[in-house]
C-alpha cells in the first residue's frame, strides 16, 4: 500500500514554492439536416416523459408544441436539460390513449415547427382506431427553436417520452481514409495501435513569464476557441488565457485574482450566462473561492470578475474542478483536507455566490485530485484520485444535485497514476479522462467504453507525451471540431502545453 503523505510531499514540493414512422419498438435513421461530410451520432439516454395529456386536456383536431432541446420542464415537474441545443433530432416513443377518429379517420403526425400554427405535412406517424391504444417509436428533426409539433386528427390524450436524441458531427478530419487503414493493416499483424490516440499538432507555449501553468484547466468559449485558466506561481495569481483561434497557437492573457496568493486548483467552465467562471483555491486562507466572469472572454480591461468563498471549513489548497449541471448551476468536487475526503458542491445560482455541500466518498485518502463533468443524462461524474492505494477511480452521482455516488469504480491501477485527472464526454457520449502517470512522468488517456466509465470492458489507455516529466494538471476538453485538446504542465521546462489528439475507435 502507497503512503497517504508520499504523495503529498511530492505534491508540495512542485506546487508551494422531419419524423419517419418505424413501427413500435425500433428506431431507424435520422431525415437529420447534415452537410457533406457530416455523420449524425446518436446518443441514448434512459427515457424521460415529457407529456402526459391524461390529466389534462385531450387534442382533439390541433397541434401541441412540444421544445425539447435546451433546459424544459417534464412531467414530474423538474426542469433539466436531456437534449441540447445543438441535436439536430430527437428520438421518441409517443402513445395515443382514449382514443377517438375524426370520421374514417384517426392519426397522429410528428414534424420540425417553429410555433404550433405551422401546418403539418401529408403524412401520419401513428394511425390509430377508436379507444385502442397504440405506440410508436420516431426520429423527429428538431427546428432551428429546437422544437417538435404533434398533430392529432381526431381525438387522443397522447405520452411522449424521449429516448435519445442525434448530433452531427465532421467525421471527416479525424478518421483515417480507407487507404490509410489498408496500408497499416497491410504492414501490422496486430492492428491495435491504429485506436490509439495520435498528436495531431505541435505543442504551443502561450505563457512562459515566470512559473506560469500549475493547475491549468481548459474549456471551449462562445467563439469557438478554448479558453484556459491557470495558477501564475510566480506572482501567486490566478490567471486566464483566451486562445486566438482553434488550436491555440496564440492568446490573450489576464489576471483575475492575486490577492492572498488566490489559483492553485483552477477549473473553468462557461457558465448560463455564456462567460467563463472558474474555481480555485485561496492558499493564503485554504479557501474554496469561485471567480464568475463578465464577459466571454474574462478579459479584465473590459470588466472584472466577481468572486465569491463557497466553503473554508477543512479545504485544503488541492484541485478543483467545476461543471455546468442540468439546471445551469455551477457544481463543483474538491478535496476535503481535514477529513481526506471527496466532497461536491452544488451551487445555488448561476455565478455562485452560495452552494450546497456534500461529502461523495470517504473511503480512505480519496478526491486529494478530481475531475467533473456532466454525462448525458445530466449526472456528475468525477475522475479522481484514491492517494491511499496510488489509483485512478471514478464516481457517479446518484441524481444532479449529487447529494451521493454509486459505489466508485478502479479505472486505473498500474503504478501510481492519476494523481491528477480531467475529464471530458466525447461525441459518442463518452467520458475521455486525461491524466498524470506519476511512475513513468507521462501524460496519458484513458478512453472509457461506455457512458459512465463504470462496468466493462475497461477503458482503453494510451500515452500521448513523454517528453521529461509532463502530464501534470492536465486538463482535456471537445473542441468545436469534435477533436479533444488537452492542457498540461511541462515540469522539465516550467511551461504550459497544449496537444490535440484524434482518436481512430468508438466511432470518434
Amino acid at each position: 500500500m502507497k503512503s497517504t503523505n508520499g504523495w503529498r510531499t511530492r505534491w508540495a514540493a512542485l506546487g508551494a514554492a422531419c419524423a419517419v414512422a418505424l413501427g413500435a419498438g425500433g428506431f431507424g435513421v435520422v431525415n437529420a439536416v447534415v452537410s457533406t461530410g457530416d455523420r449524425a451520432v446518436y446518443v441514448a439516454v434512459n427515457p424521460v416523459r415529457i407529456l402526459d395529456t391524461r390529466n389534462s386536456s385531450k387534442i382533439v383536431d390541433d397541434t401541441r408544441r412540444l421544445v425539447v432541446e435546451g433546459v424544459i420542464t417534464v412531467v414530474d415537474g423538474t426542469s433539466y436539460q436531456i437534449v441540447p441545443a445543438d441535436a439536430t433530432a430527437v428520438a421518441i416513443n409517443i402513445t395515443a390513449t382514449s382514443t377517438r377518429k375524426n370520421g374514417n379517420y384517426g392519426f397522429v403526425t410528428a414534424y420540425p415547427c417553429t410555433s404550433s400554427s405551422d401546418s403539418p405535412p401529408n403524412a401520419s406517424s401513428l394511425n390509430f382506431e377508436n379507444g385502442v391504444d397504440i405506440a410508436n417509436a420516431l426520429n423527429v428533426t428538431t427546428s432551428a427553436n429546437g422544437s417538435i409539433c404533434l398533430h392529432v386528427h381526431g381525438t387522443a390524450d397522447l405520452i411522449v417520452d424521449i429516448a435519445g436524441y442525434y448530433v452531427d458531427h465532421d467525421h471527416d478530419d479525424r478518421y483515417y481514409t480507407k487507404a490509410q487503414v489498408d496500408t497499416g493493416l497491410a504492414s501490422k499483424a496486430d492492428n491495435s495501435d491504429l485506436y490509439h490516440p495520435v498528436v495531431a499538432s505541435a505543442p504551443n507555449t502561450i505563457d512562459s513569464t515566470g512559473d506560469v501553468g500549475r493547475y491549468t484547466s481548459i474549456t471551449i468559449g462562445l467563439d469557438g476557441n478554448p479558453i484556459i485558466s491557470y495558477w501564475d506561481l510566480t506572482n501567486g495569481s490566478l490567471k486566464v488565457a483566451a486562445c486566438d483561434n482553434p488550436t491555440c497557437t496564440t492568446a490573450t492573457v489576464s489576471t483575475i485574482d492575486s490577492v492572498t496568493n488566490n489559483g492553485a486548483g483552477t477549473s473553468i467552465a462557461i457558465g448560463a450566462d455564456g462567460n467563463p467562471i472558474i474555481s480555485y483555491m485561496d492558499n493564503g486562507n485554504t479557501r474554496l473561492r469561485v471567480a464568475a466572469c463578465t464577459n466571454p472572454t474574462c478579459d479584465t480591461t473590459i470588466s472584472a470578475a466577481t468572486t465569491s468563498t463557497i466553503d473554508s471549513v477543512g479545504v485544503g489548497s488541492f484541485r478543483t474542478s467545476i461543471a455546468i449541471g442540468i439546471d445551469g448551476n455551477p457544481v463543483i468536487s474538491y478535496y476535503d483536507a481535514t477529513n481526506t475526503n471527496l466532497k461536491v458542491a452544488v451551487c445555488d445560482e448561476p455565478t455562485c455566490s452560495t452552494a450546497t455541500k456534500s461529502t461523495i466518498d470517504n473511503g480512505g485518502d480519496v478526491g486529494f485530485s478530481s475531475s467533473i463533468v456532466i454525462g448525458i443524462q445530466g449526472l456528475p461524474v468525477i475522475s479522481y484520485y484514491d492517494t491511499t492505494n496510488g489509483d485512478l477511480k471514478v464516481a457517479v452521482c446518484d441524481e444532479p444535485m449529487c447529494s451521493t455516488a454509486s459505489k466508485s469504480t478502479i479505472v486505473v491501477s498500474s503504478g501510481d497514476v492519476g494523481p491528477d485527472s480531467s475529464i471530458a464526454i466525447g461525441i459518442d457520449g463518452n467520458p475521455i479522462i486525461g491524466y498524470l502517470d506519476f511512475t513513468n512522468g507521462d501524460l496519458k488517456v484513458a478512453v472509457c467504453p461506455n457512458s459512465y466509465c463504470i462496468l466493462m470492458p475497461l477503458p482503453t489507455l494510451s500515452t500521448v507525451d513523454t517528453t521529461g516529466s509532463v502530464g501534470w494538471f492536465p486538463s482535456i476538453a471537445i473542441g468545436a471540431n469534435g477533436v479533444p485538446i488537452i492542457s498540461y504542465y511541462d515540469v522539465t521546462n516550467g511551461d504550459l502545453k497544449v496537444a490535440s489528439a484524434w482518436w481512430l475507435a468508438g466511432g470518434r
